[in-house]
C-alpha cells in the first residue's frame, strides 16, 4: 500500500545547499506535515501518494530566499520620496506619512501587499522591524507566510496613536502573546538605531533579549552621520557603544554595517551576530557600500535584506545577490570574488543561520521544513543553464520563479498566488 502524503515535487535540478552545494538532477521530494519527509529518484517516489504534485521536471528547486531586513508594513509607501538621502527621506517624508496614515487596518493590509510580493520574488520568510506587529503577524498567518518580526519597533519618540515610547514593554508582552500559538512567527526584540533609542532604552532591550533569548534586530553604522552624532554624544563608535551595553552579548543582527572601524571589528570577532547587507537601499539613497571583505575576514556571518520599499521599491533577494555579485568584484577588483554559491548560501542557509533557525530552514534535507521555491528555466531567456548557481545569481529574472511553498503549504503555483487574491488585494491600496 503506498503511503499518503501531503505533497511531491518533483525536481529536474534540485539545489540542497546544504550540507554540500551540490547539484541532484532527477529527484522527488516528499513532503508531509509541513516538513521533508524523503528525497526520492522518480521511480521510488512511486511509493508515496500524494495530496498534490507539482511537476517541477524541467525547472530548478532549492531553499527559499531569506529576506533578514525589512519594513513589510510599508509596503504602501513605495516611491515616497525617492532620490533622497537617508535623513531628508525619513524626517521629512517617511515619518510624517506613518504620523498620518498608519492604524491596524493600514498595517495588515500593506503587510499583505508586500507579503505577495515577497512571495512572487521567492521569499520565504523575512525579519521585519515595524509597527503594529499584531497586523503583520496576522497577515502572516493567514497568508502562510514565515515571519521573524519585531516584538513593536522601539523609538525614543511617540509617532501618532499607534507608538508611544513608554509603552515598548507592554507592547512586545502583548505580541509573545499573541504569536504564542504560531509555527510561522517569532519575535525579536527591535531598537530601531543608536540615532533614535537612548541609552537607558538600549539597555532595557538589551536585557529584554538577554532574558528571553530573543533575537536582538537593529540598524547600525548605516551613514557617516550616525558614526559622527554617536561620537558627539557618547564618545564613542556605534558598535563600541552596544559592545558596552552587553548588545552582542546577545544573539544580534544588524543591518546596514557600512562604516564600521577596524576597532569595531575586533570587538565583534567571535561574536554570535550577523550582518544583514541591504545593497540596493544603501546604493539608492547614497549610505555607502559595505566592506564585505573584512566581514569575511573576521568570520562574520552575512546575508541579505531588502530594507523596506519605500527605500528599495523592490522586495527581491535574487537582486541583491545579483548586485552584490558583480559590484563587489569591480569593488575589490577581483573577478573570482564572492562566488556565485556563497552567494546563494548567503540568500539560504547563511540568512536561516542568523535569524537562529537553521535547523529548521535554510536547505532542503530530511527533517527540515519544507521551505521550497521552483524556478522555471525552460525558456530562452533562461537556457542554456551550464551552472545553476551561477544562473541564480547573474541570470535569473524573478519572474522566472513558479512555485513557493512555505511549511508544506503552496504559497505560489505556476506564478499564481494562491493565499492571496491578487486583484482584491491591489484594489486596496489605502494611501492613494
Amino acid at each position: 500500500m503506498k503511503k499518503r502524503v501531503d505533497l511531491k515535487i518533483h525536481c529536474g535540478r534540485l539545489l540542497p545547499i546544504h550540507p554540500e552545494n551540490i547539484e541532484l538532477t532527477q529527484r522527488t521530494l516528499i513532503i508531509n506535515n509541513g516538513k521533508i519527509e524523503a528525497i526520492t529518484s522518480y521511480a521510488d517516489s512511486e511509493e508515496y501518494e500524494a495530496s498534490e504534485v507539482i511537476s517541477a521536471e524541467k525547472q530548478l528547486v532549492l531553499p527559499g530566499f531569506i529576506n533578514t531586513h525589512t519594513h513589510i508594513g510599508m509596503a504602501y509607501f513605495k516611491g515616497l520620496g525617492d532620490d533622497l538621502p537617508l535623513e531628508s527621506w525619513l524626517k521629512d517624508h517617511i515619518w510624517p506619512a506613518e504620523d498620518k496614515y498608519i492604524n491596524a487596518e493600514f498595517i495588515y493590509k500593506s503587510s499583505l501587499h508586500g507579503i505577495g510580493e515577497l512571495i512572487k520574488n521567492g521569499t520565504t520568510c523575512f525579519n521585519d522591524m515595524y509597527f503594529i506587529t499584531e497586523e503583520t503577524a496576522k497577515a502572516c498567518i493567514n497568508t502562510g507566510m514565515r515571519g521573524v518580526l519585531g516584538g513593536g519597533v522601539i523609538l525614543d519618540f511617540p509617532l501618532g496613536e499607534y507608538h508611544k515610547p513608554e509603552e515598548f514593554i507592554e507592547i512586545f508582552n502583548k505580541n509573545i502573546e499573541f504569536i504564542k500559538d504560531s509555527t510561522l512567527v517569532n519575535v525579536t526584540v527591535a531598537p530601531h538605531s543608536v540615532y533614535t533609542v537612548n541609552q537607558e532604552t538600549w539597555k532595557i532591550a538589551i536585557e529584554m533579549a538577554r532574558q528571553g533569548n530573543f533575537l536582538l534586530h537593529t540598524h547600525l553604522c548605516e551613514t557617516e552621520k550616525e558614526i559622527f552624532d554617536c561620537k558627539k554624544r557618547y564618545g564613542k563608535s556605534p558598535v563600541q557603544f552596544l559592545y558596552d551595553l552587553g548588545a552582542f552579548d546577545t544573539k544580534f543582527i544588524f543591518a546596514h554595517g557600512i562604516y564600521l572601524e577596524d576597532n569595531d571589528f575586533a570587538l565583534i570577532t567571535g561574536k554570535d551576530c550577523s550582518l544583514a547587507v541591504n545593497l540596493h537601499s544603501n546604493l539608492k539613497l547614497a549610505s555607502g557600500i559595505p566592506p564585505l571583505a573584512k566581514y569575511i575576514k573576521h568570520d562574520i556571518n552575512i546575508s541579505f535584506g531588502t530594507d523596506s520599499v519605500a527605500s528599495n521599491n523592490v522586495l527581491s533577494i535574487s537582486d541583491e545577490i545579483s548586485t552584490a555579485g558583480k559590484l563587489y568584484k569591480a569593488y575589490y577588483k577581483d573577478a573570482a570574488y564572492l562566488p556565485a554559491k556563497e552567494l546563494v548560501k548567503m540568500a539560504t542557509i547563511n540568512a536561516a543561520k542568523a535569524l537562529g533557525l537553521e535547523d529548521r530552514i535554510g536547505s532542503i534535507e530530511i527533517g527540515k521544513e519544507a521551505d521550497i521555491i521552483c524556478i522555471d528555466i525552460n525558456n530562452f531567456q533562461c537556457q542554456p543553464v551550464y551552472d545553476p548557481f551561477s544562473y541564480i545569481v547573474y541570470g535569473m529574472n524573478r519572474g522566472n520563479i513558479s512555485t513557493v511553498v512555505v511549511q508544506g503549504r503552496v504559497l505560489m503555483k505556476d506564478k499564481k498566488l494562491q493565499t492571496i487574491d491578487e486583484e482584491e488585494l491591489l484594489n486596496l491600496n489605502l494611501y492613494r
